[in-house]
């Protein structure tokens, strides 16, 4: 399938090739975004970039504005136009892209501005376990309230709409967070390579700020990617929108973490009442309802919730009143781990004599609880010594924490740090215990690929985590209590090998129950094969 354009450049820039293949990428979206929006007239624009820690401006208001920091680098100017409407002869409209900073500039915590939150990022990297014991303590009130209550719902839409472009190219729009690497992210590029297969066009768009590190890989190749950067002007929204469906015949919505795109859905099924509106779900948040309780608030307007749990299902059946036909659990057990592979027995790795290895391998993120695992280190370490190692593997927006720690509680040469440019595979294949020290979940990816390499997953009660782990297995979400028991299972594996051989053969046999279950990729594949038929 060839990508399908919709500007084309008035002139090509000599400057062009000296962009990196991200920042194309990135430069395109902006392009397709301002011409989309400007149906009929020239833009001209002037784009931007820098070494420092700054995310993209590619749609919003900022980009109408002609001047700059200090610290932008003027790239070049470049005019593109619509295509398939006639041009105006009325001088070009400018706009100003920024194509930020490298990625790696931006992978660091952001905090809203303001002493307070100062104040509060300090207390949380220097104190993490006391700022997470209130952290949890709030969690169990939110949720709590949350089970007992109903989320509000939008309500049903009343109109018959005027349809898509029928006879134009057949598209798919999806929603993601953004492009980069992540459980949801991963699921949401195997849909993309479907509909694709199905011979629709997709259409990407995301609306978190990032350097979009992924944007270059090879499933975007021929979709029309459009990362937003807000705040965006409403008539820009309703504009760039009806544009998609003036060109393609959007057979469908497949929502992937996107507040932007999900708050739009009742705007699409007025108009486009003959759109199918779907979303996949993949955790609960209690604190915050997340995506979740934004998808049931918008419920009446959509056709289908895909969930990847057996608890979100329940979830949005059994407590907030979803039909069943509604609802679909189609998990991701096959997503990361060929199911048709050779799997590691079910029995221990280690040899007699060797050391225990302790693995993390996650992002460095607040969710994921990287200071709990060096924390369950320094502790398993004081406690057992060199009969147990540590490998940590991630990277993420708490890194520099996670460093700050680890040279803090005396931990270097003791916990080894790997960052992304090493395979998973290298740590799993070298593990004995993987550590999930999660406050919350779906079914985490990493559990079924540890499984696979015959690796124990000692993981907090989380999510659907007791779908696919043993419960001598499961620690308490609780942070203080989550490191006491952690501690004791692992200094029981350590001191006893019997015991990893008694486990084991019973996490396998929860992951192939699990596996066993609908799949989401034959579900989706089907849904794209009607949406294409």
């Amino acid at each position: 399938m060839t990508a399908v354009k919709v500007y084309e450049l008035v002139e090509e820039p000599d400057w062009f090739s000296g962009l990196s293949p991200r920042e194309i990428r990135l430069l395109e979206g902006a392009m397709a975004y301002h011409t989309l929006v400007r149906p009929g007239q020239r833009v001209r624009i002037t784009v931007l970039r820098t070494d420092g820690p700054h995310a993209p401006s590619l749609t919003d208001q900022h980009t109408s504005r002609i001047e700059w920091a200090d610290d932008r680098t003027v790239v070049g100017t470049i005019e593109a136009q619509a295509t398939g409407t006639p041009v105006s002869e009325a001088a070009a409209v400018d706009v100003v892209v920024d194509l930020g900073g490298p990625p790696a500039s931006l992978m660091r915590l952001e905090r809203p501005p303001g002493r307070i939150h100062e104040v509060r990022s300090a207390v949380r990297a220097r104190v993490p376990v006391a700022f997470d014991v209130l952290r949890q303590r709030r969690t169990d009130r939110l949720e709590n309230r949350r089970l007992s209550r109903p989320i509000p719902r939008v309500g049903r839409s009343q109109t018959r709409g005027t349809g898509s472009a029928e006879g134009s190219p057949r598209a798919v729009i999806f929603g993601l967070h953004w492009l980069e690497l992540g459980g949801a992210e991963k699921w949401a590029a195997e849909t993309i390579a479907m509909a694709r297969a199905a011979g629709l066009v997709p259409i990407v768009i995301s609306d978190r700020p990032s350097g979009h590190p992924d944007i270059t890989r090879p499933v975007f190749d021929d979709a029309l990617v459009i990362p937003l950067s807000h705040p965006m002007t409403g008539e820009q929204e309703s504009r760039l929108l009806s544009e998609l469906f003036r060109r393609f015949d959007v057979r469908g919505v497949h929502v992937h973490h996107c507040t932007w795109l999900y708050n739009r859905l009742p705007w699409i099924r007025a108009h486009y009442p003959g759109t199918s509106l779907v979303d996949s779900l993949h955790v609960l948040e209690w604190r915050t309802g997340g995506f979740v309780d934004i998808a049931l608030r918008l419920s009446n307007v959509m056709d289908a919730h895909h969930v990847i749990s057996p608890q979100l299902r329940d979830y949005l059946v059994d407590r907030q009143g979803l039909s069943r036909e509604k609802v679909t659990l189609a998990t991701l057990a096959d997503l990361t781990v060929d199911p048709g592979a050779d799997r590691a027995p079910a029995t221990p790795k280690r040899a007699p004599g060797r050391p225990l290895t302790v693995a993390f391998v996650g992002r460095f993120t607040q969710q994921k609880r990287p200071y709990l695992y060096l924390r369950l280190a320094a502790r398993l370490h004081g406690r057992l010594g060199d009969r147990v190692r540590f490998v940590m593997h991630g990277d993420g927006e708490l890194a520099a924490e996670v460093r700050a720690d680890h040279a803090r509680l005396g931990l270097a040469g003791v916990v080894e740090l790997r960052g992304t440019d090493r395979p998973v595979a290298d740590t799993l294949g070298e593990a004995d215990v993987l550590v999930i020290s999660s406050d919350n979940e779906g079914v985490t990816l990493t559990s079924f690929e540890a499984d696979a390499h015959g690796v124990l997953v000692l993981s907090a009660d989380v999510g659907s985590q007791a779908s696919v782990v043993p419960e001598p297995l499961l620690v308490p979400r609780a942070p203080l209590a989550f490191l006491r028991e952690a501690e004791r299972v692992v200094v029981e594996l350590c001191d006893d090998p019997q015991r990893a051989a008694a486990l084991l053969p019973l996490q396998r046999a929860r992951v192939d129950a699990f596996a066993a279950l609908p799949r989401a990729r034959e579900w989706t594949r089907a849904l794209y094969e009607r949406w294409a038929s």
